[in-house]
């Protein structure tokens, strides 16, 4: 069975102070970011950190986040004003730089980028969302998630691509905004999967 691992006292403070629903799902995130980081020979002490940390600022009400990322100077786009969640995981990281003093910039980048991805994440982002996302919480929102889990056992790059694909029309579909960096990352990661082949 895969672990996960003792946390900083710092950090799990924080996650004890949140919501029961919250906790156990960040509880599974960890047990799926651990495996695809076993899957893919990443350093899965980091990973296993990222996964816990990833919905720290989860919790917190929309005013609050708004408020937090004007303040920290993180960019606001219209579709965050609209549906300010989406700015959970960018003040997540900024509170793990300046409140638990984390230095680490590929865990930051995880706690970052784990809602709307980025092209450029490296790989502990890469599991961090794609765990994130394949939570069975959250399948009856994604009906392409078991395809995604395919390809994640294989492809971290595919595995996004397939999630994004499916999750654009999905938002379409809903007459709901798309996030820009979620575009920004799809149109990044299909070019350069085609450049590699």
């Amino acid at each position: 069975m895969t672990t996960t691992y003792e946390l900083p006292a710092n950090l799990q403070a924080t996650l004890d102070a949140l919501p029961k629903g919250l906790v156990e799902h960040i509880q599974r995130v960890r047990v799926l970011a651990v495996e695809l980081a076993e899957g893919h020979k990443l350093d899965i002490v980091r990973v296993d950190f990222a996964a816990a940390a990833h919905d720290i600022a989860r919790a917190d009400p929309d005013l609050v986040l708004l408020a937090e990322a004007q303040a920290t100077g993180i960019p606001i786009t219209n579709v965050d004003v609209e549906k300010p969640m989406l700015l959970h995981g960018p003040v997540g990281a900024s509170r793990l730089r300046n409140t638990l003093a984390v230095t680490d910039e590929e865990i930051l980048e995880a706690v970052y980028w784990h809602t709307t991805a980025l092209a450029t994440m490296g790989p502990i982002a890469k599991a961090v969302f794609l765990a994130d996302k394949m939570d069975l919480s959250k399948a009856s929102r994604y009906p392409h998630i078991g395809r995604v889990r395919e390809l994640a056992a294989d492809d971290l790059d595919q595995a996004i691509v397939e999630f994004l694909k499916g999750d654009l029309v999905r938002l379409l579909e809903e007459g709901t905004m798309v996030h820009p960096a979620s575009l920004a990352a799809l149109n990044g990661l299909l070019h350069a999967l085609k450049r590699s082949r």
